[in-house]
């Protein structure tokens, strides 16, 4: 366990020592802007709503949405109470403002590919696959931006994966 940390803290120092830039840092920002509080994905959802061939999609992404939602905040963050990368490390610095809840699992992640994987498995291939990558680039953000650990954001991601398959098993097309 001890060295999955070191590995954790050594990817955010590596990523911030060589990879940061004021250019990539403008990108990495947005990303995970269109991940605040999922309303990128309810604005998906919403326009979806209006279109009756993928109504149900937008019903089964919502659905993924809001357990995911419970699943890391009321059940994962309180449990596993990891606390910020810049918490623990002086040395990481974190490029937005310091969040407010805990780190493990990434929210921000869980909601991305909670909606990306049900639109993967319920769109036609081109769209599915975009909203996969979009996904992945929130996911990474929240990496480059010193406010989760890659663990946090692995974690978040097998959340919103598994809360995506379920909910698209559970609520037929």
């Amino acid at each position: 366990m001890e060295k999955l940390r070191q590995a954790d803290r050594d990817i955010l120092l590596w990523i911030q020592n060589n990879f940061r830039n004021r250019y990539a840092t403008v990108f990495w920002k947005i990303m995970t802007a269109l991940g605040n509080l999922g309303i990128f994905w309810f604005a998906v959802c919403a326009v979806m709503w209006f279109m009756p061939q993928y109504k149900r999609t937008a019903e089964t992404a919502l659905a993924s949405l809001a357990a995911s939602a419970v699943i890391i905040s009321l059940v994962l963050k309180p449990i596993f109470h990891r606390v910020r990368p810049y918490d623990t490390h002086e040395v990481l610095i974190p490029l937005i403002p310091h969040p407010k809840d805990l780190s493990f699992p990434s929210g921000h992640t869980a909601a991305s590919f909670s909606c990306a994987v049900v639109f993967m498995l319920r769109l036609p291939a081109p769209a599915g696959i975009l909203f996969l990558v979009l996904a992945a680039l929130i996911a990474f953000s929240r990496i480059y931006l010193g406010v989760h650990y890659p663990t946090d954001v692995a974690a978040g991601a097998g959340v919103g994966i598994l809360c995506a398959v379920c909910c698209a098993w559970l609520i037929p097309v």
